[in-house]
């Protein structure tokens, strides 16, 4: 048999973090950023006499992805949610992963000690969603806990307990360790660390693995308090050094006979990677001939599973045809010259900006970055992160014409004016107006746009003709009307357009969650 993995699941702020803090009694959600878990903890604690590893999911709405690499590697899924708000957007997220991990659920129904919880509500918002307590005749077994007074946590372990024992968990202790990099960061001192998850066999110091194109020789191995470990058995959870590059978060690791192998292995994935690297092109038009704003970012964070949650925040900027965004590069680490150096390699026509998110930024890179005209800002939030860059590209765009469509007229003949051929004309639809802008149409094809700048009904000057109605009117700057053209008037506004799409912003809805420092903005230079 092996331990079990438990993913601790659930909207943000409802308490998951709190909960694990309880059980290894130690406590981390006090040194997040904005009091949103950003990143994948992985713990190895003890539950009921038996070992246990717990993953830590962010309940932050960028997090998905992170989420859903917790459920895929995940026995048991405990899905937190708070008797004080129910089911949640992160909540509904958490429950499809696990259902599509096909894992049992545990449902913790947290802050039960709070003076607005209601638990029967909580209970009937899940089984709307599919989840009917087992007290209520269904399958998921529903656990009302309080994980900062420490009430009932006795009884979800013993679930969690039972739930391990039900599903018989096995696994091959005496063949090559094998499983998955739950999360990968660059260390200024001891270089890459990697946290693994072991899903089969023992993993040993000294022994050569391969993780796409990265190849590790094992160094050092060190649970979740520091402590040093010579081997790491099924559902164990470590850090381990050594790894000559940062390993993608969710990626497979395997262990090789030796480095030869291990290298070969490397290489091969490296070669098929090298493939489908592509450059950049520059600014291009689109089929308007609208020249369109290329932005390349390069992406400095604090670790490696980090770069997906903030790439899924841009996914909600449009590629549209005034702006068009590239990632240059992701990768773990603090900013450094060489990632000053890539920004202004970038063409001349193209804004890079160098980007960093939980991470630093050396003195020698803002002193390069100063000289070379490259902008940089780091954050510690993600949405202040996001917001902030929307914004600033936001500002470069021009305010463009917005046309609603007034009226309709036909032009009934033609005569001589003052200033040039007047357009006798009979009002179709809608109205007529001085000053608006017009587009006249001939067999289908628009021949002009103009304002109007005279309109008369009869011999009077009028400023709007209605439908029905007949008139005569000139345009600024043209008058080579034909009997039969047809025009259409339009109200003209002016607005900027917009770069983002269904992003209902993130700080109005977790005002109470993020009450930490704000993102720290790094150097506002326009390159």
């Amino acid at each position: 048999p092996r331990p079990p993995v438990v993913t601790v699941m659930g909207h943000v702020d409802h308490g998951k973090t709190t909960l694990l803090d309880t059980i290894r009694q130690r406590s981390v959600a006090a040194g997040e950023a904005g009091g949103i878990t950003q990143r994948i903890g992985a713990y190895t604690v003890e539950v009921g006499g038996q070992r246990a590893t717990f993953i830590d999911t962010p309940g932050h709405e960028a997090f998905t992805a992170m989420r859903a690499r917790g459920a895929q590697v995940t026995d048991i899924a405990v899905l937190v949610v708070a008797a004080t708000d129910g089911v949640m957007p992160q909540t509904r997220e958490a429950i499809a992963h696990a259902k599509a991990a096909e894992v049992p659920i545990i449902v913790a129904i947290n802050k039960i000690d709070m003076d607005n919880a209601n638990p029967e509500q909580t209970r009937e918002n899940l089984s709307k969603e599919g989840l009917i307590a087992e007290d209520w005749g269904g399958d998921i077994p529903m656990i009302e806990v309080s994980a900062k007074k420490n009430l009932n946590i006795d009884s979800l372990l013993e679930m969690i307990t039972l739930t391990a024992e039900v599903g018989e968990l096995k696994a091959n202790y005496d063949v090559p360790a094998a499983g998955v990099v739950l999360e990968s960061t660059m260390d200024s001192k001891t270089g890459v660390l990697a946290t693994l998850l072991n899903q089969r066999g023992t993993l040993k110091i000294g022994d050569v693995l391969v993780c796409g194109p990265h190849v590790c020789r094992v160094r050092s191995m060190k649970n979740e308090a520091g402590g040093i470990l010579k081997e790491c058995t099924p559902s164990m959870a470590v850090q381990v050094s050594g790894f000559d590059g940062p390993p993608d978060a969710g990626a497979q690791f395997e262990v090789f006979p030796g480095i030869k192998e291990a290298r070969a292995a490397a290489e091969k994935v490296q070669r098929e990677v090298a493939k489908q690297v592509s450059g950049f092109q520059g600014v291009s038009t689109n089929a308007e001939d609208i020249e369109v704003m290329r932005i390349a970012l390069i992406l400095k964070v604090a670790e490696q599973g980090s770069i997906a949650a903030v790439k899924h925040m841009f996914g909600y900027v449009k590629d549209s045809r005034y702006v068009n965004l590239r990632w240059v590069l992701e990768a773990p680490g603090p900013i450094s010259e060489t990632d000053v150096e890539l920004a202004a390699t970038c063409p001349k026509d193209q804004r890079a900006i160098v980007v960093g998110f939980n991470t630093t930024v050396s003195p020698a890179a803002e002193k390069l970055a100063k000289m070379k005209g490259v902008e940089i800002r780091n954050f510690d939030v993600i949405y202040e992160l996001f917001e902030t860059i929307v914004a600033a590209l936001q500002n470069e765009l021009s305010p463009e014409e917005n046309l609603t469509k007034k009226g309709s007229a036909e032009v009934l003949a033609v005569f001589n004016g003052k200033n040039g051929k007047v357009a006798g004309s009979k009002v179709t639809e809608g109205l007529l107006t001085v000053g608006q802008k017009v587009k006249v149409y001939r067999r289908d094809s628009v021949v002009a746009e103009a304002p109007i700048i005279s309109l008369r009904r009869f011999t009077e000057d009028v400023q709007s003709v209605d439908e029905g109605n007949e008139c005569g009117f000139s345009l600024k700057g043209w008058d080579e009307w034909k009997v039969g053209d047809e025009i259409s008037c339009f109200e003209v506004s002016m607005a900027t357009p917009e770069l983002v799409s269904n992003y209902k912003g993130l700080k109005k809805d977790n005002a109470d969650d993020n009450k930490g420092k704000g993102g720290k903005g790094g150097k506002k230079k326009r390159k």
